[in-house]
């Protein structure tokens, strides 16, 4: 018995030693027919002797004959069913062999198995990058948006979308008759727009920058289409996300944002007041085209490479509650309209057909799909703060003159604004309310989007920087035409009123500035006749008058007069070229700039010079590219480093007076000669240093930066955002984001990205002390990127990098000749209100006007507010004409975090009060009347109201 079980088991191990796996070869494109409610696929077997094999026996009992045809043996196998062991049988019983059958498709779709799969396609586009502005519009309107309108008229199931309502603008100024066949398919819900007006980065823009992406984006549509309504956001190609683009979405109406370079999957996002935005990912939006490949073939293809991609998603789906319909985005940068309607039918019929149970496929929308999927038992994962923009390089260092221009345009249209609406109400009228100017201004400073570079990069920047410039000076324009129009009101005693204005919400005390067109000596009083400090300095060939100007009100003005003569205010400093002590600050100059610096008032040392002096400047290489740096920031490197402070320092008094001492410092880098400024208030705690870069010969990969080494370590660093400050460790998403690039995978955490964007202001606070560098750059850092880096703080401002674009024919951002660079200092007591309102006075000059004449009929006092909020840190974003009517509306802002009852007294009783969404659409009317109105707002909430005011 022994004996036989051992020639039983020889022969068993016989059968199966030295086998292989007989590999099956599928027809493609896939030959297919029905049999008996079941599709058998055409297959060869990848075999040395085709005549080996007769037949194949399932052990489910089913027999498939094997033919030789054409030198192979051919078979027709099972599209669907379940894997199953099958039999070779062979025309001699000894070569028969056994192995496992899997189908193409199995029957076990798991949660998907009464599903929906969504085909979304769509084009990513930046305005340029592919080519220039001009090329990828003209290749916009006639390759893509034309061709799918075209195709949705002869296939009625086929959708289309495009990210953004700029590029339906241009096809529609290019072929105004076809206005009524959009409108139609977007009434179908087949042809989708984005709901901004294109795709920036949200961390470049302003305030009102980025609330007037819904402007021209959503509310542009609504008002040009007769109803037509976008509810889907795309931000689909950048890496970051700002801490209140949420909110910014969800209180203009947007139901739905999609993005990439993150975990596929479904989120709400949230904004720290607590409002949220739903929230796509497919992971990366090129990927389907680029490397799955799903529709290249057939429907049976399609299957085959869906059902296993799909399977590692039940679990996600069924522990969310999410209904099983999932997404397959077809798009890539510029790509026209691909329909895959053949392989819809296919695969619908084939279901039809055979009955198989499995999910329907059809064309659809990122609109259409989240309506499936937000249903009241779903669960989104939820993510709050802001997600640091890895490509932050590309824009303020890569193109620094230009983001300089459209920083500047974003900060004084919403003044200029401001005092158009003042000026119309006291005309009470808006006739000549300058509507068109701010709107085509304020378009043309949101129009570069994230495609900086690019192939004929050099021609993109170009355009971008002219449309930037150009609303700059159009907000100076416009600003300087109110502020004359309204200074016409002005009561004035005698002549050469100096009439400074304040576009701020808050009181400040600030200087001014005046040019004196002749070589006679002045000073400066104030309405009672008291002096006030001032001085005069020679600054770009004019003499510039600067003064104090105390208390000056919030959204108001106050009224100086300009003497001539001499009358010195006294001051208590001590001066000497390279040190200075008066009431705020002692400092000593040294090489590199700031050796020292002691806080009088708090007792306590600023800076600490062991590496780096303050306001020290050093070049390193940057050989990174902004947009290619996929999965992290490329950091600097030594290579040819250098710092001011390594050279010796010669600082000279450039002036020196009773409102300020300014010295400054000259080094000579090796491809630019550095020019440093300090100058010393004498009546404020600010300490100003400038920086001219002259003469820079655009060496490539080198970058620049401000340094300021503080005497603190493990500081809590704190820095404006759009619409909020921001807390680092605080403020960002806890998660890293995954998703897929071409460096791999997103998974640094937020918290450890740094250079960061940054509004008007960083600072550094520990022990209830804390120093603010007002910047007027775009990229801040805190941490010492040289080599055995320091473990202080230190405050950086990155100046500017000359990188390439990292597309692969793309330009250099040379940046050859001169540039200017500005920062403020100041210490106090730690305080986020005094941080903020620094930052953002040393980025808003006061304005002013001269009126050489006496006005004795002027209507309004000397000193006036013409709109004040009680709660300095419940901040006014812009007062202007409303959209529809000649209300005025107010945006606020709450920047403290906490929920606050603010008291807002206007120039006029207002008859009415309407609470808006963010593009001014009516939500509730207040019952508010009055002068004074008394609103509640939460913390950190942005807030818009329109008010019908009494003339």
């Amino acid at each position: 018995m022994k004996k036989h079980s051992i020639l039983i088991l020889m022969f068993v191990f016989s059968f199966a030693f030295g086998q292989k796996t007989i590999n099956i070869k599928y027809v493609e494109p896939y030959e297919y027919k029905e049999v008996t409610g079941n599709l058998l696929a055409k297959a060869s077997l990848d075999i040395a002797n085709p005549q080996l094999f007769k037949k194949v026996l399932f052990d489910s009992g089913e027999t498939i004959t094997i033919k030789q045809e054409d030198g192979k043996a051919w078979l027709w196998l099972p599209v669907f069913g379940t894997p199953e062991n099958i039999t070779f049988v062979a025309t001699s019983r000894k070569n028969s062999t056994k192995q496992l059958f899997t189908p193409l498709v199995t029957t076990d779709w798991g949660y998907f198995n009464e599903g929906t799969f969504h085909i979304i396609s769509s084009s990513h586009q930046d305005i340029a990058w592919m080519d220039t502005p001009a090329y990828c519009r003209h290749e916009r309107i006639h390759d893509i948006i034309a061709p799918a309108l075209d195709m949705m008229d002869t296939d009625k199931a086929f959708h289309f979308g495009m990210e953004q309502t700029l590029n339906l603008k241009e096809f529609i100024e290019e072929f105004p008759d076809r206005k009524g066949e959009v409108m139609l398919r977007s009434n179908e819900g087949r042809f989708t727009w984005g709901a901004t007006y294109n795709q920036p980065y949200e961390g470049m823009q302003t305030d009102e920058q980025l609330i007037r992406e819904m402007y021209f984006g959503r509310r542009w549509l609504k008002k040009n289409f007769e109803g037509n309504d976008v509810v889907t956001a795309f931000n689909t190609d950048v890496p970051g996300r700002t801490l209140q683009f949420p909110q910014i979405l969800a209180k203009s109406g947007v139901e739905n944002l999609f993005v990439s370079r993150m975990k596929e999957g479904y989120y709400n996002w949230y904004s720290p007041d607590g409002s949220k935005i739903p929230t796509y990912s497919p992971g990366n939006y090129g990927w389907a085209v680029m490397f799955y490949k799903l529709f290249e073939q057939d429907a049976i293809e399609a299957m085959h490479k869906l059902q296993s991609r799909v399977k590692m998603w039940g679990d996600y789906y069924k522990e969310r509650n999410l209904p099983p319909h999932f997404a397959i985005l077809i798009s890539n940068d510029a790509a026209g309209p691909a329909n895959y309607g053949h392989i819809v039918t296919e695969w619908n019929n084939i279901i039809k057909k055979t009955g198989v149970k499995m999910p329907k496929l059809k064309h659809s929308s990122v609109t259409a799909l989240m309506n499936e999927i937000k249903t009241p038992d779903a669960i989104f994962e939820k993510i709050s703060g802001e997600r640091p923009n890895l490509w932050s390089y590309i824009h303020g260092p890569g193109h620094a003159k230009a983001i300089t221009a459209s920083r500047k345009a974003g900060r004084l249209l919403p003044s200029a604004e401001i005092f158009a609406s003042i000026d119309a109400i006291l005309k009470g009228s808006f006739d000549s309310y300058p509507t068109e100017a701010l709107s085509n201004a304020f378009e043309e400073s949101i129009y570069p989007d994230h495609g900086w570079g690019g192939k004929n990069g050099h021609i993109t920047d170009s355009i971008f920087r002219a449309k930037l410039e150009f609303a700059a000076s159009e907000a100076d324009r416009l600003i300087e035409k109110s502020l004359q129009s309204i200074s016409k009101n002005v009561k004035t005693k005698r002549n050469n009123a100096v009439i400074v204005y304040n576009d701020l919400s808050w009181e400040r005390t600030a200087t001014a500035t005046l040019e004196i067109k002749d070589n006679s000596s002045y000073y400066v009083v104030d309405a009672n006749g008291t002096a006030v400090p001032s001085q005069i300095s020679n600054r770009d060939g004019k003499r510039i008058l600067e003064f104090v100007a105390p208390n000056t009100p919030p959204l108001g003005y106050t009224t100086f007069y300009l003497k001539q003569g001499k009358k010195s205010v006294k001051v208590k400093k001590s001066v000497t070229p390279n040190a200075l002590s008066n009431e705020f600050y002692t400092l000593r100059l040294g090489d590199g700039g700031l050796t020292y610096l002691f806080d009088n008032k708090l007792n306590k040392e600023v800076v600490k010079s062991t590496r780096f002096s303050g306001g020290d400047i050093i070049t390193m290489k940057y050989d990174g590219n902004g947009a290619g740096e996929f999965t992290q920031m490329t950091e600097p490197k030594m290579d040819g480093f250098n710092k001011a402070s390594m050279h010796t320092a010669n600082w000279e008094i450039i002036s020196d007076g009773s409102v300020y001492t300014e010295y400054s410092n000259k080094v000579k880098f090796k491809h630019a000669e550095i020019v440093q400024y300090i100058k010393v208030h004498h009546h404020i705690k600010k300490i100003d240093v400038s920086v001219d870069i002259l003469n820079w010969d655009g060496t490539h990969n080198r970058e620049f930066r401000f340094m300021l080494p503080l005497d603190m370590e493990d500081s809590t660093i704190k820095y404006e955002v759009p619409l909020a400050i921001a807390e680092v460790g605080k403020s960002e998403m806890k998660q890293a984001p995954r998703g897929w690039a071409w460096g791999g995978t997103y998974d640094q955490k937020p918290v450890e990205i740094h250079p960061r964007e940054v509004m008007n202001f960083i600072s550094s606070e520990k022990e209830g002390f804390q120093v603010t560098l007002a910047t007027d750059v775009a990229l801040a850092d805190w941490i010492d990127p040289t080599r055995e880096s320091v473990e202080y703080t230190v405050l950086q401002g990155i100046l500017m990098a000359s990188h390439k674009s990292c597309h692969g024919e793309g330009n250099w951002y040379h940046q050859t000749g001169d540039h200017h660079f500005k920062f403020s200092i100041t210490s106090h007591e730690a305080n986020d209100n005094t941080s903020y309102q620094f930052g953002n006075g040393s980025n808003h000059p006061l304005q002013v006007v001269r009126k050489e004449k006496k006005n004795y009929t002027g209507i309004l006092s000397t000193t006036h507010s013409f709109f004040n909020v009680s709660d300095p840190m419940v901040r006014v974003s812009t007062i202007k004409k409303a959209e529809d009517d000649n209300a005025i509306v107010l945006r606020l802002v709450e920047l403290n975090g906490k929920a606050s009852e603010p008291t807002i007294t206007l120039p006029k009783a207002a008859s009415k009060v309407i609470k808006t969404n963010l593009i001014e659409e009516e939500t509730e009317t207040l019952g508010l009347k009055g002068k004074n109105i008394k609103i509640d707002i939460g913390n950190n909430a942005i807030e818009t109201y329109k008010i019908l005011i009494n003339n």
